[in-house]
């Protein structure tokens, strides 16, 4: 890499930076204004002062094994594979089903559209365009979902569907690269292709789990420095994807060559990785890591989407009269996309496997699907010499390709992206639920409350003087009446019902987290009360009715892959007791702050709820108290002299927990040195 090369990577950093606040400011979505300014960019790069600008090529190495596995990684990273196990059913269909009816539509429609215009294309070309093409990007319409609030069921399912759908398509445009540089022999091709296929997919799954089960446990050897673990989630992302294509291109078995999908498996493995070795992390530095990745996506996808413009405008081809074939290829695409959509859909449906998929989130499904790095990833990885049967034109088919692609990936910026919010908006998508009603209601009241007690505190002390208080007071307490009016929760009391015992499981949550951040409970404990809480969450919000006693709920995949494991360790079946000590004493404290908090909220000058209201869950939540102090005082009693060896240990936590806020605290306040801070900090650790 040279200097100028340099200095062009980081011109468009700063570009990218300045576009993101351009984006913000006019309600512009990021992405679509990037595209727009490498286009902008392009006249720019050709003056002499700035051609330094063309130094910083979009490659396949720079696209394939640089930013790709971030990518990858920074979206499975944050799926929950207990939420993609419940609609594992219609994200394996959209990802393989689908992606196979797209790629076959959009290669026999441009077949004829094409003759029709006097432009006939050989199959290959346009099955190899199909494939890439029909790969969709989650990262940008992701964000707009989320900026408009759609519902949290469709992006899993549109973000599931999209990291699988990735892979399966990147595996199929594999096979018809091998298919060009090889030819085709009917069955014996088609044969080696369902092999090739299954190997990938399945090979992918496989590599996958094996590596983010391993790094995983090294995470959790190198825990006590979050720097270092931080680094490995890193190499996991890149070594994944890199091996699997090491494996895929020198492993072979009884003379067939083992494909292993780079995607598929650096998927999975992030996935491990984001529900069961972020356990394994510090917690201290969870909130770094999410802002780590967030922060590295955010590059790659500003890289890729500004670099965009300049290729396009790069291509040496009379875009001009390449009109009219791209205006009908965005067609066709996006024809292509419904028909891929709505039966598959259907027909998920018609099985009455998982909750059901309304009409509504199908259409924006259909409409939402963007394109992006993936797919000019793809392309670029077209050997630049081939030239099938027949072809004529002055052109090559890479850059056919290249041309048709990224007017479908602009046409989607510039108009499907535009268009996701009004369509989330007239469908009713970002409506709030009855249940979030009421929790706007509450958050709202109780926001504005305390802010008018404040204000009163600030009056007493003389910093506010009357008039400005009375002013003050009078707009926060016109927000305030509102607000109460706006829900009456009264009049709803299943609702009320709900809400309440949505803030006591957040309540719980929080303390949960509270007592692993501070190491007294393992990670197995937090994924266990972790899925109860969330269960229990998803009932209130479909309207049912929390049972008496919450009950066991089962494992997710990854749970029984670790349980299954944990069979034959010795040493873990003996000290199984511990585990389920620890477990109920974390239920005993927990249940206990839900009970303190929620007396408070009862006894509030707030009143959010009328007493009555509040009595049924501390009562429900003093029965698991009652519980949970039973089965920690059985297991005391069959196991007093080990468990007496913990509770000194947790003592020991406990105070050095203490020891450590209360030096943090010296220290922020400057009352001590920093050179004093790192001795005393040393001796607490000692």
């Amino acid at each position: 890499m040279t200097v100028t090369s340099l200095l062009a990577l980081f011109a468009l950093l700063a570009v990218s930076c300045m576009t993101y606040f351009a984006a913000a400011r006019f309600k512009v979505p990021y992405t679509v204004l990037l595209v727009a300014v490498g286009l902008l960019l392009v006249p720019v790069a050709n003056l002499a002062p700035f051609a330094f600008l063309k130094d910083f090529p979009l490659t396949p190495e720079l696209l394939f094994y640089i930013f790709l596995p971030i990518l990858i990684f920074e979206s499975a990273y944050n799926i929950r594979v207990r939420k993609l196990q419940e609609n594992v059913v219609s994200i394996s269909l959209l990802a393989v089903v689908s992606l196979l009816l797209s790629t076959a539509f959009i290669a026999v429609a441009l077949h004829f559209a094409l003759v029709w215009m006097g432009m006939p294309v050989h199959p290959l070309v346009l099955l190899l365009f199909g494939a890439l093409i029909s790969a969709t990007d989650p990262v940008a319409v992701l964000a707009l979902f989320k900026e408009y609030g759609a519902p949290r069921r469709l992006s899993l399912i549109f973000e599931g569907e999209s990291l699988f759908n990735d892979g399966t398509a990147v595996a199929l445009f594999l096979i018809l690269l091998e298919v060009a540089a090889k030819g085709y022999h009917g069955v014996e091709t088609i044969g080696e292709g369902l092999f090739l296929f299954s190997s990938m997919v399945v090979g992918g799954i496989v590599f996958g789990l094996a590596m983010g089960f391993l790094f995983s446990k090294l995470i959790q050897a190198t825990r006590s420095n979050e720097n270092v673990s931080i680094i490995l989630m890193l190499v996991l992302a890149h070594l994944t994807f890199i091996l699997a294509e090491v494996i895929s291109h020198h492993f072979v078995i009884a003379g067939f060559e083992i494909k292993i999908s780079a995607i598929i498996a650096t998927t999975i493995a992030s996935i491990v990785m984001g529900n069961y070795g972020r356990y394994k992390v510090d917690p201290h530095a969870e909130e770094f890591v999410e802002k780590f990745w967030g922060q590295f996506a955010f590059m790659c996808n500003s890289l890729v989407f500004i670099l965009m413009g300049l290729i396009f405008a790069s291509l040496p081809m009379n875009l001009t009269a390449f009109l009219l074939p791209i205006i009908v290829t965005i067609a066709v695409v996006a024809v292509g996309r419904a028909l891929s959509i709505y039966p598959v859909v259907g027909f998920i449906n018609a099985l009455k496997v998982e909750e059901r998929i309304p009409m509504s989130w199908q259409h924006l499904m259909a409409w939402g699907s963007l394109r992006g790095a993936l797919a000019i990833t793809m392309v670029l990885m077209i050997p630049n010499d081939w030239i099938p049967e027949g072809w004529v034109y002055e052109y090559t088919p890479k850059q056919f390709i290249m041309a048709l692609t990224i007017g479908c990936i602009y046409a989607t910026l510039f108009i499907k992206a535009i268009t996701i919010g009004p369509l989330v908006r007239k469908m009713g998508l970002s409506q709030l639920t009855e249940v979030e009603k009421i929790e706007y209601r509450d958050a709202s009241c109780y926001i504005h409350a305390h802010a008018m007690q404040r204000i009163a505190a600030l009056k007493d002390k003389g910093y506010v003087d009357a008039a400005s208080y009375d002013k003050l007071c009078a707009q926060l307490g016109k927000v305030n009446e509102e607000a109460l009016k706006r829900f009456k929760i009264s009049d709803k009391p299943m609702l009320a019902h709900a809400a309440l015992n949505i803030h006591a499981l957040g309540i719980e949550r929080y303390y949960l987290h509270d007592l692993f951040m501070h190491g007294e409970v393992s990670d197995w404990i937090v994924r266990r009360i972790q899925a109860m809480i969330s269960n229990q969450i998803d009932k209130l919000e479909n309207g049912e009715v929390l049972a008496e006693h919450p009950g066991s709920v089962k494992g997710d995949w990854l749970d029984l892959m670790v349980d299954f494991a944990h069979r034959f360790m010795p040493h873990h079946r003996e000290k199984q007791f511990i585990e389920t000590f620890l477990y109920y004493r974390a239920k005993t404290i927990i249940t206990r702050k839900v009970i303190k908090e929620m007396k408070q909220l009862s006894a509030d000058n707030v009143k959010l709820f009328p007493s009555e209201d509040v009595k049924p869950v501390i009562d429900r939540y003093t029965a698991y108290n009652k519980a949970a102090e039973a089965q920690v005082a059985t297991l005391v009693a069959q196991h007093g002299a080990e468990l007496a060896k913990v509770n000194v240990k947790l003592a020991g936590k406990a105070v050095d927990k203490h020891q450590h806020q209360l030096l943090d605290d010296l220290l922020y306040r400057e009352l001590i040195t920093p050179k004093v801070y790192v001795s005393l900090k040393h001796k607490i650790e000692a």
